[in-house]
């Protein structure tokens, strides 16, 4: 393959819609909120890039539109089925108004990368 035909093929995957919206699977585990997205999975990339790359900054995840640090959650892929699981103890205690901290059905969860949609 050329350089030039290599060079097009990593576009393609750069520009690729590559947003997805979790929602809500379990949110009574003790240690994790668990949210999903139905058939999507980490794609894979150029190959000669793969080494380059930690799978850590592969995606993003974002609740409410604020950054998650990727060791406030685990990910994990089973079937076809994608799952951020937030790890309760990382988050604070209390939130702003003194209320329990929760995440619950309202709470917009979205990760953005390298993720590809697949039936």
């Amino acid at each position: 393959m050329s350089s030039i035909q290599d060079l097009k093929e990593i576009m393609m995957q750069i520009n690729e819609p590559n947003e997805f919206e979790l929602v809500a699977h379990d949110l009574q585990h003790p240690y994790y909120w668990i949210y999903k997205v139905e058939n999507v999975r980490v794609k894979s990339i150029f190959s000669k890039l793969e080494p380059l790359r930690l799978f850590s900054s592969r995606f993003d995840v974002f609740i409410n539109g604020l950054f998650i640090a990727d060791a406030d959650y685990i990910y994990d892929q089973i079937g076809n089925d994608f799952y951020i699981k937030f790890i309760k103890v990382n988050f604070p205690e209390f939130d702003r108004d003194n209320n329990p901290y929760v995440l619950d059905d309202t709470d917009e969860v979205k990760i953005k990368g390298d993720i590809e949609k697949f039936n």
